[in-house]
């Protein structure tokens, strides 16, 4: 729950910053506000005592401002799920919420690279003997690239992230997952 508070606080500190920069920024060609959905693998290792290393999917939607031309405030949630891992009778559904920059390199290309890192929080629901339900601080950091398709429909081409979570799993209470993902995002919002 700290997190959480920890993040709007954050978001709300930014807020003043990011309205200063609306009245100053031009979009040409760049919608103010994005909405996007992706579908997401994840290697993941959150079995406690041993590797762990096994696939989850599911799916991750992101709510992304532009601040300036480069820069972006984004929000992102990933719901992934996984049955009977390594034959263990274990299934696993993580949830992790998100916010921080991204940066975008726009050029001339169709196809767009941005590099992003996250900071919030991570659930996990474990049906291991009984059921647990744990939180912990997550980060992700990565970048993809993207292209548009219409004026106010994208694609997310590929995006490959590293997420770090510290959800307790009686060995190193450390999980280092590897994120791949690609969806379509919808633009509105500015640049009319």
């Amino acid at each position: 729950m700290k997190l959480v508070k920890a993040a709007l606080l954050l978001l709300f500190l930014a807020l003043p910053w990011a309205l200063h920069a609306q009245m100053m920024l031009r979009f040409d060609d760049i919608k103010r506000f994005e909405v996007g959905g992706n579908f997401d693998y994840l290697h993941a290792n959150a079995p406690p005592g041993h590797c762990g290393c096994f696939s989850m999917y599911g799916g991750s939607g992101t709510f992304l401002m532009n601040v300036t031309r480069k820069w972006s405030a984004l929000a992102d949630i990933t719901v992934a799920h996984a049955s009977n891992v390594n034959n263990s009778g274990q299934n696993i559904l993580i949830i992790n919420y998100l916010f921080g920059p991204r940066f975008t390199y726009r050029n001339p290309s169709r196809y767009v690279p941005y590099g992003e890192v996250l900071l919030g929080g991570a659930k996990e629901d474990v049906n291991f003997q009984f059921t647990i339900n744990r939180q912990s601080f997550g980060v992700l950091a990565g970048g993809g690239v993207r292209t548009r398709i219409k004026p106010r429909l994208g694609a997310n081409i590929i995006q490959v992230d590293y997420v770090y979570t510290r959800i307790p799993n009686a060995v190193n209470n450390t999980q280092n997952n590897l994120r791949i993902s690609t969806g379509i995002t919808y633009h509105f919002g500015g640049g009319e």
